[in-house]
């Protein structure tokens, strides 16, 4: 009950009349993130959501931002864009269909094997755009082929989960599934200072 109040207090402090998507996953929440199979920088990754004991696969989307692991991130929003320096990157529907697919175990070839991730990471960054590849690598990414095979549109329930470390610096964006809900304001994430204050007012567990 102490957390819930102070968590209101927090959005009445700091929250701007901007809609954005809400869920199971909302602004203010925190998450911590693991490393699963995947060596390119990026996921496999494993989510965990306020302390949870369970947690989902997740991917980057930025190839230029940065993530730790077995610490406390705080959820600034919850978007369809990974929030970068130069404005707001909408996903693509081939990462979320990929995304969705993998999320529901219906990704064919998908294994959470080292390489299976790095592939699939990599079609995550060529489909926003984040890496180059050469046509003989996008012919061999079977995700990239896949996702380009089924022609999705729109991009379902899957949205971005713009994180920022503690002190306020912008941490690697994630992608979540998110359950259809009445909108939510959107968090504006406070001074470096703010977020030390809170910091120290609300004891975070770890994963």
């Amino acid at each position: 009950m102490r957390i819930v109040r102070l968590l209101v207090v927090v959005a009445a402090l700091f929250v701007v009349p901007t809609l954005a998507h809400a869920g199971p996953i909302v602004a203010g929440d925190y998450v911590v993130l693991t490393h699963g199979p995947g060596n390119t920088g990026g996921g496999e990754f494993n989510m965990f959501v306020n302390g949870s004991a369970t947690s989902f696969i997740t991917f980057c989307l930025q190839k230029t931002q940065f993530i730790s692991f077995n610490q406390p991130f705080l959820v600034g929003s919850v978007t369809n864009y990974a929030d970068d320096v130069g404005g707001n990157d909408y996903i693509s529907s081939q990462t979320a269909w990929l995304y969705t697919q993998a999320r529901n175990g219906t990704l064919a070839g998908y294994s959470h094997t080292q390489t299976a991730a790095n592939l699939l990471q990599n079609a995550f960054w060529y489909f926003e755009n984040e890496i180059t590849l050469t046509n003989q690598q996008i012919q061999n990414n079977a995700f990239i082929q896949a996702a380009i095979n089924a022609k999705p549109s729109g991009i379902g329930d899957v949205r971005v989960v713009n994180l920022f470390f503690m002190n306020g610096q912008k941490a690697q964006d994630q992608l979540i599934l998110q359950v259809p809900g009445p909108a939510a304001l959107t968090l504006t994430v406070p001074a470096p200072g703010a977020l030390a204050s809170l910091r120290r007012r609300r004891t975070l567990p770890q994963a």
